[in-house]
């Protein structure tokens, strides 16, 4: 009586290993950190071989659940292992999935992310086939969704192309703008020079026409003889 309840007993156990989830060592990694710049993040889902009874699983339901502690699927699907390809998942938000899957990996490729969507996101998943049924949910990763707007590193590149372009410019108009001054500085020079030699000509020209003529002279004395003199002289 005692080895048919420790018998039954056994295939009971059995059983429930096959139709239950096996809460084990078993877990997947994920990286820790992601950092999205056009709205696009990847995310690799390791399952660990080691708890494993069999190299790799082969049909299992991989979903996506957000945020640290909660369990807000967005986005899930029925994989296959063994036909090493991309799916597209069933979305629940606005975020699009696909999945592409190796013998333990799990990668999944999340597109329409924005700012507000950075969060924790973790991956949920459920080995139907071989047995035993696994529950397996990852270590969760933090994907950071960086505004394509006004990306930083783009805006201090671009900050420091601009300022590069104007010291370029300081540099090549300085050179040029000392002979510039030098030389309306030489040609203001001689047009004073000249200005001031056409001054003295024109002072000295007006000196000579101003001096009377030796001939006018004669003239004028000779004109300026009183007539009772010539008179008396007749």
């Amino acid at each position: 009586m005692f080895l048919t309840h420790c018998m039954m007993g056994w295939i009971v156990l059995t059983a429930l290993s096959f139709c239950l989830p096996v809460w084990s060592a078993t877990k997947v990694t994920q990286p820790y950190r992601v950092v999205s710049t056009n709205g696009v993040a990847q995310i690799q889902c390791v399952i660990h071989p080691q708890s494993l009874k069999y190299p790799y699983p082969e049909e299992a339901r991989v979903s996506v659940l957000k945020g640290l502690h909660g369990h807000q699927e967005l986005c899930f699907s029925i994989l296959n292992f063994t036909d090493q390809r991309e799916t597209r998942m069933e979305q629940k938000d606005q975020v699009q999935c696909t999945a592409e899957t190796t013998h333990d990996t799990v990668e999944v490729t999340l597109s329409g992310l924005n700012v507000t969507d950075t969060d924790m996101y973790r991956c949920e998943i459920w080995i139907f086939y071989p047995p035993p049924y696994l529950e397996l949910i990852g270590n969760g990763t933090l994907i950071h969704v960086l505004d394509s707007s006004r990306c930083p590193v783009q805006e201090t590149q671009r900050q420091s192309h601009h300022q590069g372009e104007e010291e370029e410019d300081d540099d090549n108009t300085a050179p040029v703008s000392v002979p510039v001054v030098v030389l309306v500085i030489a040609i203001i020079c001689v047009l004073i020079i000249i200005i001031y030699f056409q001054t003295v000509q024109c002072e000295r020209g007006r000196r000579e026409m101003l001096r009377p003529w030796p001939g006018m002279l004669h003239k004028v004395d000779g004109a300026s003889v009183p007539c009772e003199n010539i008179v008396c002289n007749m």
